[in-house]
């Protein structure tokens, strides 16, 4: 059974491994939660495999536990999306996204190539994007078989607004789905920049201190949940020390990325 988990590992003070943001779409609502998509024909959008397609279809399309995110075919211009939530790679040294899909070869690539799956990244609240990979990319595979899809996104290390788009174009080619979408990465943690700065009181359930010993000036504040979003942000202009009030968000574990003059401080915090 699909779980959420948050793998957070310190290994001799220096990387943390850690899941940014995961999506299994066992839910019951379509889009998930903080996920959008839209379509330019009202009878094909994207969906749930349990709702897009009949009992055959969902035989071939679903990938794991029961159902997955598809989307079917039509004989007609389609530009369908599925955008995933905003999350931060602040303060990570490398991270990668992997997801399963069951595509179509014959009508999607050979001898037929009447769409495309286009999976996209943005690092500007979607204004623009760039695409990552494409069906073609795997080379020559069996229709319907499981595509173990992983692509590198440590170019986007560094950036607090990341999202990923799957996007269909088609025209009279093949229904698709996609399943266990997981991006994670590797904390790049300094021991010597990290260990000047304290948050207090932790656990919290209100405000939080944010301080250091050394002087160093704060730019820029933000937190995340263990999902990757980023649920509070805050505009620092060059402080030593701020107070952020954490009181409206719910009990659990969140990740605070500190901007600095000097570098990225990464601190684990607890609500209660």
């Amino acid at each position: 059974m699909k779980k959420l988990l948050l793998s957070f590992l310190l290994v001799g003070g220096l990387s943390a491994n850690a899941q940014i943001l995961t999506e299994t779409f066992q839910g019951t609502t379509f889009p998930p939660t903080g996920w959008t998509t839209e379509t330019n024909v009202a009878s094909r959008p994207w969906g749930f495999t349990t709702v897009i397609f009949n009992a055959s279809g969902q035989t071939t399309f679903n990938i794991t536990d029961g159902k997955s995110a598809g989307i079917g075919w039509i004989a007609q211009d389609q530009d369908a999306h599925l955008t995933s939530p905003s999350f931060s790679l602040v303060g990570y040294s490398s991270a990668t996204l992997t997801f399963n899909a069951k595509i179509g070869y014959e009508y999607m690539v050979a001898p037929f190539a009447n769409g495309n799956l286009f999976v996209k990244v943005s690092t500007d609240g979607g204004s623009t994007w760039t695409t990552l990979w494409t069906e073609e990319a795997e080379g020559v595979y069996v229709d319907y078989a499981t595509l173990a899809v992983e692509l590198d996104l440590t170019p986007y290390v560094g950036q607090s607004n990341v999202q990923i788009r799957y996007q269909y174009v088609a025209n009279d080619a093949d229904s698709l789905s996609i399943d266990d979408f997981l991006v994670d990465g590797t904390l790049g943690i300094s021991d010597f920049l990290s260990n000047k700065f304290s948050t207090y009181p932790n656990p919290a359930t209100s405000l939080v201190n944010i301080s250091n010993t050394s002087n160093i000036l704060l730019t820029n504040v933000n937190i995340t949940d263990i999902n990757g979003r980023i649920v509070k942000t805050m505009k620092v202009n060059n402080l030593t020390e701020v107070q952020m009030n954490i009181g409206e968000l719910n009990s659990g574990v969140y990740i605070m990325n500190i901007d600095t003059d000097s570098g990225k401080v990464v601190k684990k915090i607890i609500k209660n």
